[in-house]
């Protein structure tokens, strides 16, 4: 199965490389008229965003709270992976726990469990979704070839109503660039305890076929992660990682692909934070594939067909065995997006999905005896402009999990824009997380699954007042979540299993802005002020209750430069003292990054090669975090290397 994914990966990026090597001997010097930094002022903040509607809209339309990571951000910045992307948006933290490392981006403070379930990953609109654990992004997280992306947009707040399961506080888009030109291009880097980084990416146009991408050999032998465990042995072992991954995305007239491979092997700590554990490696396997088609039906209405395969193999310790979990899920998904009347705008849809687990290796041990399940969803969503400063917007799904539980969510909304510059958001939203195999279906000794658990749910209401010029955006929003029916572990029962609890409340105001000095130079930053509470029956938050985040970013005529400060608040105390390690405090992150095209030095075309150098954690902070409370034995967890150096360098076709 090793071998499958590896292969996968390299013909992927193979595929996207046979078109530009055969036109590569024609090749123009690569043209520089079009970028982000020499567009009109007004064009860098008039942003469209399609997650929010599975459409494109301006962002001061969309029905959500949104933003939109262009990818010439994400260059200036240096951001090495998705996790550290995700960190620099606004109310959003990111983190890992002892057994799944970088596996963690709570939006607005909702982080309760190290599964990152009510965070909904999607690839140009498709999910990245498993039904074993429900919520292991960090092969996504980790290893996502970033320089093959166009932008990042991000949803703060529900999306339950077109995307279903996990679209709970947070949605992630990952939207593939596809260039005007054929190019190829090679990027690597090193730096700190022994990281070594190379992406190639291969893109384009050849007539009606657009292509994009990438392959990614990543990994690092790592920083010492030491500390005292659960049951006060002290112990140390490199954070160590290493992946093999791949994405490509091919588009022709109405048809498209998209496809992620990856191979990660990476350390953890165990499925119970202890060192005595027989060995402390995670090994993923993942693959994920999407096949699209998109007809017009007439002028006004569009159908739009989907085929999506998620595939994912595990292997990880318990106390005595080796455990594998392997899933294979595909899901189907029609889709009318149609304009009946003028203003009017509607989303009709229908998805069916088949999930299922697969025998495991003969050496490992399947905790998780073979299920099909095949849950299933209608939802509609319709905006009308009244007059062109008022759009409202309304929503619904009926959903039936793996379980046969039936429910609805919906959203609902209006936005003004009645002056020029200024807009009001007043929305409500529903969103629900249905139970994976882990919690309905386990069969351990220690721990086993109930059947009878109901969705998550939570509702959440957003108002937001922005501001939005030539050169300026900016925006304050108050938030209102309450979540019911999380699901928790029983421990009343022998062996213990899970069960819906309480609630839990958290609402807080988060405040946005960005603005361009000019077209070259920009500032932005953000802050969250939240309050998370719960019943007594959950396990609270270990997010920080407040947060601030400020950068800068500048090119000139041959290079790039930025700083990125982060400042976390003091994360909350566990139910006791922490006493075996260092307890968690607040955090000030300070990044560097510079980039510089050699070429007036070394007479070479201009836009061909640059040279890139980076620092991480740039005031050697110690990083620790609470672990999840467990019963009453709480203790805190390294989290991150001190300061950290990179060097590199890039060549264009």
């Amino acid at each position: 199965m090793k071998n499958i994914f590896i292969r996968f990966a390299v013909q992927a990026v193979i595929l996207g490389l046979i078109v530009p090597i055969q036109s590569s001997v024609i090749a123009k010097d690569v043209d520089n008229s079009e970028d982000y930094f020499d567009m009109d002022l007004e064009e860098l903040l008039n942003v469209e965003v399609s997650v929010a509607s599975k459409k494109p809209e301006l962002t001061s339309e969309a029905p959500g709270i949104v933003v939109v990571v262009p990818r010439d951000e994400i260059e200036v910045y240096g951001d090495r992976n998705l996790h550290q992307l995700l960190q620099r948006q606004p109310s959003v933290y990111t983190r890992g726990s002892y057994p799944f490392l970088n596996n963690l981006a709570s939006f607005r403070g909702d982080m309760p469990t190290h599964v990152d379930l009510h965070t909904l990953i999607l690839l140009n609109g498709r999910p990245i979704r498993e039904s074993g654990f429900g919520g292991l992004d960090f092969p996504v997280y980790m290893t996502f070839p970033i320089v093959s992306l166009d932008s990042v947009e991000l949803v703060r707040g529900p999306g339950s109503v077109l995307y279903g399961t996990n679209a709970f506080t947070g949605v992630i888009n990952l939207r593939t660039r596809v260039p005007d030109h054929n190019e190829l291009s090679v990027r690597s880097m090193a730096g700190s305890y022994g990281y070594y980084e190379t992406d190639i990416t291969a893109g384009g146009r050849s007539g009606e076929l657009g292509y994009m991408t990438a392959l990614r050999v990543a990994g690092q032998q790592g920083y010492a992660y030491s500390l005292t465990d659960g049951i006060g042995v002290f112990g140390s072992q490199n954070d160590e990682n290493r992946s093999v991954s791949g994405t490509a995305h091919l588009e022709y007239r109405g048809f498209t692909f998209d496809a992620f491979a990856v191979n990660l092997d990476t350390f953890h700590l165990g499925a119970i934070p202890w060192w005595s554990l027989p060995y402390h490696e995670w090994g993923t396997n993942k693959l994920f594939a999407n096949a699209g088609y998109r007809v017009s039906l007439d002028d006004r209405t569009n159908l739009e067909l989907n085929l999506t395969y998620n595939l994912h193999k595990n292997r990880f310790s318990n106390v005595t065995q080796t455990v594998g979990l392997n899933t294979s899920d595909v899901l189907g998904e029609v889709t009318l997006f149609t304009n009946p009347i003028d203003h009017l705008n509607v989303v009709l849809g229908y998805l069916q999905e088949y999930r299922s687990n697969y025998k495991v290796d003969d050496d490992y041990y399947q905790s998780i005896p073979a299920y099909h399940y095949q849950p299933q969803s209608i939802y509609a969503q319709a905006d009308y402009k009244i007059r062109e400063s008022v759009k409202l917007i309304a929503g619904t799904q009926w959903n039936e999990s793996s379980q046969g539980v039936e429910g609805f969510v919906s959203r609902y909304g209006v936005i003004f824009t009645p002056f020029k510059k200024w807009g009001l958001k007043l929305l409500r939203g529903e969103a629900f997380r249905a139970p994976f195999a882990l919690e309905t279906d386990l069969y351990d000794t220690m721990l086993v699954g109930n059947h009878n658990l109901k969705p998550e749910e939570v509702t959440t209401y957003d108002i937001q007042l922005f501001y939005q010029d030539r050169k300026t955006y900016a925006a304050v929003t108050y938030f209102n979540s309450e979540i019911d029916q999380l699901i928790i572990r029983d421990t009343s029962v022998s062996p213990a299993s899970f069960k819906n609890g309480g609630k839990q409340r958290f609402n807080g105001v988060e405040l946005e802005a960005k603005r361009f000095l000019t077209p070259h130079w920009h500032i932005l930053g953000s802050t969250m002020i939240q309050n998370n509470k719960q019943t007594s029956d959950l396990n609270p938050s270990t997010a920080p209750d407040y947060m601030v985040k400020l950068g800068t970013g500048y090119e000139w005529d041959y290079g790039t430069a930025s700083l990125f400060y982060s400042y976390f608040a003091k994360p909350p105390r566990l139910a006791s003292e922490v006493v075996v390690n260092p307890e968690p405090g607040a955090l000030s992150l300070l990044s560097l990054n510079v980039r510089i095209d050699p070429s007036k030095w070394l007479d070479i075309p201009k836009g061909r090669a640059n040279l890139m150098f980076r620092v991480e954690n740039f005031l050697n902070e110690e990083i620790w975090v609470p672990e999840f409370n467990r019963g009453g034995n709480p203790n805190s967890l390294r989290d991150g290397p001190g300061r950290t150096f990179y060097i590199g360098f890039e060549l264009h076709n």
